[in-house]
């Protein structure tokens, strides 16, 4: 009877592995997918960082920031956005409150941007 217990046991957490590795994988393909179509379709703007802080989380060492920054578009209203980057420590370091970054944004989600260059200053 215990050894059933055992192999149920192993059988659902077996599953419940495959069906987390199964959502991660779907998760970043639309993730990926969401990037390719803003580098392609998006509208480039200036920002401004409002805040960076540290998510906790990592990939290949490299730590996942939260990022909200104020973008200036051509035309149209300033907007805030916040994103989800994975940043090398010296691009972080490099971004601080305040700093100038160059930004994509979907125009039909203005919550979606990415990153384009990260500067001190844009002219």
């Amino acid at each position: 009877m215990e050894i059933n217990n055992r192999e149920t046991f192993a059988t659902i957490i077996l599953l419940c592995m495959v069906a987390f590795w199964i959502v991660s994988t779907f998760r970043k393909k639309i993730r990926d997918e969401r990037k390719k179509k803003i580098l392609k379709e998006g509208v480039e703007a200036n920002a401004t960082i409002l805040n960076i802080k540290p998510t906790g989380e990592y990939l290949n060492n490299l730590p996942e920031f939260q990022v909200k920054v104020k973008i200036k578009p051509k035309a149209g209203d300033d907007f805030v956005a916040e994103m989800t980057e994975i940043l090398s420590y010296s691009k972080y370091d490099s971004m601080r409150q305040g700093s100038q970054v160059l930004v994509k944004y979907d125009p039909e989600y203005y919550k979606r941007v990415i990153f384009l260059q990260i500067s001190e200053t844009l002219a």
